[in-house]
C-alpha cells in the first residue's frame, strides 16, 4: 500500500488533488484523492494543458464575453468536470468530501458584497461545489453567510493561527444559524499554507540576514498547522485544516494521523510515494522547542504562530498574503479574463 493510500485508508487523514487537470485527477483518485482544490492559477493552467479537451465546451462561451463573466464561464466549465469525476466520494462521504472549489474574484479580497454574490452563483452551479474565499476580515462575513445557507465554503490565503481562528468562528455562528433554520451544515475548509509561509520567512531571513539554518525554517509551515490544528480540537471546531502549498514529503509526514485534509500537488504526490515514507501517525509529535524558539528569532513567524499574532484589519495587509493575492490575480484570474476571445485585455496597458 502507497503512503498516500495509508493515509487515506488506515489513518483519519484525508488528502485532495491540487489541480484541475482531469488526466491528473483520475490518477490521484487511484491513490485514494477525495475530492479536488483548485485556484485561478490551476484553472488557467488546466485549460492551457489539454485545450483539445476543452474546446467543445469553451465554444460555446460567446467570444466576445470578457472580464468576470467570461472568468466565471470557463471556472465553471472545469470545476463541474471536476466535481461531477467525485460525485461517488460526495455521496459515500455524505457530503464531508467529494468537492471541487471555486475561488472568488483575487481583487474582491476587500469587497464582503462582491464576494457574496460571486459565491452565491458559484454555489448554484452544483451540489459539490465548494466556494472559496480568501481569509481577509472582508470575507468573515461572506464564510458566515455561506454557512449560514448550508453550502461548503473553503478559506484560502491563510497563513496564520489567528486566520484560523477568525474563520472557524465566523464558520460556526453560520452552522448555528442554518440549524436553526433547519438547513444541512457543510464543511468548511481552512487552508494553511505552509509551504508559502515557509518561502516567504526564509526570504525575511535571508533579506535581514538573521542567523538561522533553513533546515529550522522549513518547519514554520508546520508549526502553525500543527497550533491550529491542536486550537481548534480544543474548540470543539467542525472545520477542516487543509495544509496546501506545500513544498515537501516533510510537511505531510510530521501531520499523518491528523483529521486533516491535504491539498497535493501531482508533483508532491509523487516526491511522497518515491520517498517511501514510514507508515506512522505523528501528529501528536511536538514540533522541537529548539526549533520554535529559533522561529520566534523571526517578527513575521510571530504573528503567524501567536494567538492575536494578527489583528482582523492585517489579515489583508500581511506580506505573503499580498504576495500571493498578486499571483492570483496576475497569473489566473486576469489570463482568464480574454482566453480564447475575440477581445485584448486592457490590464496590460
Amino acid at each position: 500500500m502507497s503512503y498516500l493510500n495509508w493515509l487515506s485508508k488506515e489513518t483519519k487523514t484525508a488528502w485532495w488533488h491540487d489541480s484541475a487537470i482531469p488526466s491528473e485527477i483520475d490518477t490521484a483518485m487511484e491513490n485514494g484523492a477525495q475530492g479536488v482544490t483548485t485556484n485561478p492559477v490551476l484553472t488557467f493552467k488546466a485549460l492551457q494543458a489539454d485545450p483539445e479537451y476543452w474546446a467543445p465546451q469553451i465554444a460555446k462561451i460567446p467570444t466576445k464575453i470578457v472580464g468576470t463573466e467570461r472568468v466565471e464561464a470557463l471556472m465553471k466549465v472545469v470545476a463541474l468536470e471536476a466535481a461531477t469525476k467525485f460525485d461517488s466520494v460526495f455521496l459515500s462521504t455524505n457530503g464531508e468530501h467529494g468537492y471541487a472549489l471555486a475561488q472568488t474574484n483575487p481583487a474582491l479580497a476587500g469587497d464582503s458584497e462582491g464576494m457574496l454574490e460571486q459565491g452565491l452563483r458559484y454555489a448554484s452551479w452544483r451540489e459539490n461545489i465548494a466556494v472559496k474565499v480568501p481569509t481577509t476580515k472582508a470575507a468573515l462575513p461572506v464564510i458566515e453567510e455561506l454557512a449560514s445557507r448550508g453550502i461548503a465554503v473553503c478559506t484560502t490565503l491563510n497563513f496564520s493561527l489567528s486566520q484560523a481562528i477568525a474563520a472557524n468562528d465566523a464558520y460556526e455562528r453560520g452552522v448555528n444559524k442554518a440549524k436553526a433554520a433547519g438547513l444541512p451544515r457543510r464543511p468548511c475548509f481552512i487552508v494553511q499554507q505552509g509551504g508559502r509561509l515557509d518561502d516567504y520567512l526564509a526570504e525575511i531571513v535571508k533579506d535581514n540576514r538573521i542567523d538561522i539554518s533553513p533546515s529550522v525554517v522549513q518547519n514554520a509551515g508546520n508549526a502553525v498547522c500543527k497550533r491550529s490544528y491542536q486550537v481548534l480540537r480544543e474548540k470543539g471546531s467542525s472545520a477542516v485544516i487543509m495544509p496546501a502549498g506545500l513544498r515537501g514529503a516533510h510537511h505531510i509526514s510530521v501531520m499523518a494521523g491528523a483529521k486533516m485534509i491535504f491539498s497535493l500537488q501531482a508533483r508532491i504526490q509523487q516526491i511522497v510515494v518515491d520517498a517511501d515514507l514510514p507508515q506512522v501517525e505523528r501528529i501528536d509529535e511536538p514540533i522541537d522547542e529548539n526549533v520554535i524558539r529559533e522561529l520566534m528569532r523571526i517578527d513575521e513567524f510571530v504573528k503567524a504562530y501567536e494567538p492575536g499574532g494578527l489583528k482582523e484589519d492585517d489579515f489583508i495587509k500581511f506580506g505573503v498574503t499580498q504576495r500571493t493575492l498578486s499571483q492570483f490575480l496576475w497569473t489566473g484570474w486576469a489570463p482568464l479574463e480574454t482566453y480564447r476571445s475575440e477581445v485584448e485585455s486592457d490590464r496590460w496597458f
